[in-house]
């Protein structure tokens, strides 16, 4: 009997969080799926709209643009999670060394993600503008290219481009995480390697590569998440051009809802990618339980 008055007690005391998560989380999520069951039209009366099934995702589905609208999310999705892992490894391996003022190139290497990615966004736009671009500018001069390039709506670079955007603003954050799981390896591995005629790169697959398997799976699951709900880049850079080759779902959903009113479809396709972020959220929570195990 006591047991139970304290786990009533216990769950009383957790009731004001159950309570903001629900009217903070739980309230707005049930109005997005109810609404996208719905017809809803911006530009008409809010009482005017009527209950439509799995229309509006079976509509998105028979979109002729909807493969595209996929593909291009996966490009990025999964080009910008390689990029930035790529960098942040080299960077955490080289700056795990024993260099000339170490402190002060790790502190350079993390100031892009200390900036607002507003602000990269609009810095890498200016950058990369076709007619003022001061990268188009330096490249000229030094006689690498001919003249100046549309980085930003060449169907060749328009994706090269915001994927190196998008690896300048996040590969902080892994080299930040990689340094730390690079600094917990014991040296006398290294060292044992060594004694038995293993060269840096033998022991870089042997030893430092499944070390930090466990980080890296973590890292690639927390990236793919931020990457499938990121809107700010994609928009800031093309605001999803020119015409759809570089709309993801999130910017998908902007468009949808308040450029073309339709928010009953709009919310349909937030809900489809809420449930594809989902998967890669349980897998990522059931990682970082598995680690604390």
């Amino acid at each position: 009997m006591k047991l139970r008055r304290e786990t009533v007690q216990g769950y009383l005391y957790f009731l004001p969080v159950f309570l903001i998560l629900g009217a903070v989380v739980g309230w707005p999520l049930i109005q997005a799926g109810w609404m996208s069951f719905s017809d809803l039209y911006l530009l008409k009366a809010l009482r005017a709209r009527n209950f439509v099934g799995l229309d509006n995702y079976i509509h998105f589905f028979e979109d002729p643009n909807a493969s595209k609208f996929l593909i291009n999310t996966a490009i990025f999705v999964v080009g910008g999670t390689a990029a930035q892992l790529t960098i942040g490894l080299i960077l955490a391996l080289l700056l795990n060394q024993r260099l000339v003022l170490r402190g002060f190139w790790r502190g350079l290497a993390i100031m892009p993600w200390a900036m607002p990615i507003t602000v990269t966004a609009l810095t890498w736009k200016w950058i990369l503008d076709g007619q003022w671009g001061i990268l188009n500018y330096v490249l000229v001069e030094l006689g690498i290219t001919d003249g100046y390039i549309s980085w930003l709506s060449s169907p060749i670079w328009l994706w090269p481009s915001i994927l190196m955007v998008d690896a300048w603003a996040g590969c902080p954050f892994m080299f930040v995480n990689l340094l730390s799981g690079l600094q917990g390896i014991p040296r006398d591995l290294y060292e044992a390697a060594r004694i038995d005629g293993a060269g840096p790169w033998k022991a870089f697959w042997r030893i430092t590569l499944p070390m930090l398997r466990p980080i890296i799976a973590t890292l690639v699951l927390l990236s793919v998440i931020i990457h499938l709900r990121d809107f700010t880049t994609i928009w800031i850079l093309t605001s999803g051009g020119p015409g759809i080759e570089s709309t993801t779902l999130s910017p998908l959903v902007y468009v949808t809802s308040f450029r073309y009113f339709k928010m009953g479809y709009g919310a349909a396709i937030g809900m489809l990618l809420m449930l594809i972020s989902l998967v890669f959220t349980i897998f990522y929570l059931r990682r970082v339980r598995f680690e604390a195990a």
